[in-house]
């Protein structure tokens, strides 16, 4: 009898002993490719299934083995020459060189005695980034809101294996940058370490891996495979709540990973304290760093924009940037999307056309509610918060930093100033403030104009921001 009868010998018994769906994942594939005296040797796709079927068939192909070959049979593996290939393109060593024929490796060595299986060293599957290389640490723009994010995503790429973050959790509002991180480490580390595997997945992709191979009975070897993976990363970490199977199961690939030195970097809409999930699985994401994103200042947002309009070769006046970045406050990500909407309508009005105020007002009517209204305490109250990288709630709290209530008294000098409202409407607005409160905060701030340069640039400064919230141009240059 040659390898092939041998072999379909052994799987009519297989298939009486394994479920037909295991036998379709597990032993389909494998193809018989000699037999020599009492030794059968047969190819398998990769090293996963030597080690899952060492694992959980290892007595049902012994059995089979013998009634098809006798007690002293044995059985040798062959890893398929197109997966057996490192990440260079190179042949796997250690027993896997060429033979004379070029299409099969050459057997690995022989089985030592009591062992009936052997496999020649191979590599591992190779594992699919699924990075966008549009981003990169390169042009993602830097300031105070992002600095600490920035720098520790810059951290763990430059040293996936030996870094203190890990887990490394960037959070914060939606299109802030996390993604942009995110994909920037993993780009980063294929560039650094061509020979590590990166892999990038959001949660939900996972989620429906997951539930696929729950339907097909191979939830483990889902599992087996990313722990091939040396870096991974996760994006939307927040989809695990309500998701009960799903934590589970992730709960026992982060334990793995880590344990065997492997980098985990994650993103999430929120701290990971305020994830509803199992306390097992927040306290080991909070082993590492956490670090946050928040609202980026008008002048950082003016550099993202024009980043933006740099790489697509778009030219923005400055005044037309500063009018936009005023509007655009809470999503970076609505900034390219503005920017994309003036270029599509540039070329439908003809080469002739600017992209100007009068375009952007147009495109912006697509993107928030309010533009060029009058000016109200609420416009103002944001452009000072801005203006003081402070929360617009900071100004009706009982806060006494320094910073907050020298913004609260420009707001109540300019709202006093722009507007109609009373002293003591403007105190409700501040958090129920009487009206001598709001009468010492104007003229604490007209004494500052007269003896405080600094005070007097900011009041200049944020009345300017205010016209531009209006719509008015500015001459302010990049």
């Amino acid at each position: 009898m040659d390898h092939t009868s041998i072999w379909n010998n052994c799987l009519q018994n297989i298939r009486q002993n394994v479920d037909p769906q295991s036998f379709q994942t597990w032993f389909a594939p494998i193809r018989p490719v000699a037999l020599q005296q009492n030794e059968l040797t047969i190819q398998i796709p990769n090293r996963l299934f030597y080690e899952w079927l060492e694992e959980h068939y290892v007595d049902v192909l012994k059995s089979s083995l013998q009634q098809a070959l006798g007690t002293t049979g044995r059985l040798q593996y062959r890893i398929s020459p197109s997966r057996g290939e490192g990440r260079s393109g190179a042949p796997a060593q250690n027993g896997a060189a060429k033979s004379g024929n070029k299409n099969t490796s050459a057997p690995g060595p022989r089985p030592a005695p009591g062992n009936p299986f052997v496999i020649p060293g191979v590599t591992r599957p190779r594992i699919p980034s699924n990075l966008d290389t549009r981003y990169t640490f390169d042009n993602f723009i830097e300031g105070d809101c992002n600095s600490l994010a920035r720098n520790a995503a810059k951290a763990v790429a430059d040293n996936p294996a030996n870094t203190a973050f890990n887990p490394l959790v960037i959070h914060g509002n939606v299109g802030l940058g996390k993604t942009h991180l995110l994909q920037a480490i993993g780009n980063h580390i294929t560039q650094k370490f061509p020979n590590k595997a990166v892999l990038y997945v959001s949660t939900d992709t996972f989620t429906n891996q997951l539930v696929s191979s729950i339907g097909s009975n191979t939830t483990n070897d889902l599992v087996n495979w990313y722990q091939n993976v040396d870096v991974l990363l996760v994006d939307d970490i927040q989809q695990l709540v309500k998701r009960k199977k799903t934590q589970d199961v992730f709960f026992n690939l982060f334990n793995v990973l880590r344990q065997n030195n492997k980098a985990v970097v994650m993103t999430c809409d929120r701290p990971i304290i305020e994830l509803d999930i199992e306390e097992r699985l927040r306290s080991r994401f909070q082993w590492g760093l956490s670090a946050d994103l928040s609202m980026p200042a008008l002048e950082t947002r003016m550099a993202i924009l024009k980043s933006k309009a740099d790489s697509t070769a778009v030219d923005i006046p400055a005044n037309v940037a500063e009018f936009i970045c005023f509007h655009i406050q809470h999503n970076i990500r609505q900034l390219e999307g503005v920017l994309n909407n003036l270029v599509l309508h540039k070329g439908v009005l003809g080469d002739g056309q600017e992209i100007d105020l009068k375009l952007a007002k147009e495109v912006l009517k697509n993107f928030v509610t309010e533009i060029n209204k009058e000016v109200t305490p609420d416009v103002i109250q944001r452009t000072v918060a801005d203006y003081y990288n402070l929360e617009v709630e900071n100004l009706a709290s009982a806060t006494r930093r320094r910073q907050v209530v020298l913004a609260r008294q420009i707001s109540m000098f300019l709202v006093k100033q722009y507007t109609e409202e009373s002293l003591k409407s403007i105190g409700r607005m501040f958090g129920g403030r009487d009206h001598s409160t709001v009468l010492y905060s104007i003229k604490t701030v007209k004494d500052l104009m007269e003896t405080n340069d600094e005070i007097r640039k900011s009041l200049s400064e944020l009345e300017r921001k205010i016209r531009i919230g209006r719509g008015e141009g500015s001459d302010m240059d990049f």
